[in-house]
């Protein structure tokens, strides 16, 4: 199934006259769970119609898929009423459920009721200490209370058991963020760039924090790392090349010019500046006043250090 299916079965539903034909509604929910596409009011509206008037069209197991589905969409679509009759018909047919009782802490979560949320997630982790879903709404939970550091604690607990979620560690990454721990945030961005060596935003947003730390190292270790990011985006990261020469402006040391990685390191911040000057020709000529002179600034900045 491909995004191409799905805009065929999203137009050929706006275009039913009267309620939609089953197949229809069965396909586009279909192709929305496969793709993990985010579109909550719609999966709620259709889903909503496909249960009121088509249960009999699908399979007992995908019956209940749709329920899952949809009381999900309404949730964050913040239709608690319906959400709450989807998740009472799971409750009916799945009394205590994992999946049934996690579905019941979100509505908890969703109607700002975050310590019952958090008892049914206890009660899951206390026989199912390493459910994926019970650890990640446990964050969720303290993150909606305003306790990052007690989120924090949640997501190394989830991310010591699921240590392959890129999206945990990212998450993990912004929390220490948010609390100025930028050394945590490094190393989270360190675990990402093994995982995805060829994500360039990876790259760039590790420079970044090395580039708030400070210090002659840190300053070198980011420019090669905006460098990277530069290769990764032949040449396309407006960030990865701003920040080559702010790190650039930063250090201070005399680098013999005989040395071929030196040389290619001094060139870097002109190439840099070239490469700015002609996407904002290109892309954005009426900013071009603006850019200049902060080029020249971190220009004068490098030349001034070498």
């Amino acid at each position: 199934m491909s995004e191409l299916e799905l805009e065929e079965v999203e137009r050929s539903l706006r275009n039913a006259k009267g309620v939609p034909p089953a197949d229809k509604l069965i396909k586009y929910l279909r192709i929305v769970r496969e793709l993990h596409v985010r579109d909550s009011p719609t999966v709620a509206r259709y889903g909503n119609i496909l249960l009121r008037h088509y249960k009999s069209h699908l399979s007992e197991e995908e019956l209940w898929l749709v329920h899952e589905q949809v009381a999900v969409a309404a949730l964050d679509a913040h239709a608690l009423p319906f959400a709450a009759s989807v998740i009472k018909a799971i409750n009916r047919r799945f009394p205590d459920s994992v999946r049934a009782r996690r579905l019941q802490g979100m509505y908890f979560e969703a109607a700002g009721d975050f310590s019952r949320a958090e008892e049914m997630y206890r009660d899951i982790l206390a026989t199912h200490p390493d459910n994926e879903m019970a650890l990640k709404r446990m964050v969720s939970v303290e993150r909606s209370r305003g306790n990052v550091n007690a989120a924090i604690e949640a997501l190394r607990k989830y991310v010591d058991t699921f240590g392959n979620d890129k999206d945990g560690w990212e998450e993990l990454a912004e929390l220490y963020l948010e609390v100025l721990n930028y050394r945590q945030a490094a190393f989270c961005y360190e675990e990402l760039i093994m995982m995805a060596p060829g994500n360039s935003s990876f790259y760039t947003r590790y420079a970044d924090v090395l580039y708030t730390i400070g210090g002659p190292t840190n300053y070198k270790t980011a420019r090669s790392y905006y460098a990277k990011a530069i290769e990764l985006t032949a040449g396309g990261s407006l960030r990865a090349l701003f920040g080559v020469l702010a790190c650039s402006a930063h250090i201070t040391d005399k680098v013999a010019l005989q040395d071929a990685r030196s040389r290619a390191q001094i060139e870097l911040p002109e190439v840099s500046t070239q490469a700015l000057l002609r996407i904002y020709k290109t892309h954005a000529p009426d900013k071009l006043p603006f850019v200049e002179p902060i080029l020249a600034k971190l220009a004068a900045g490098h030349a001034s250090a070498q």
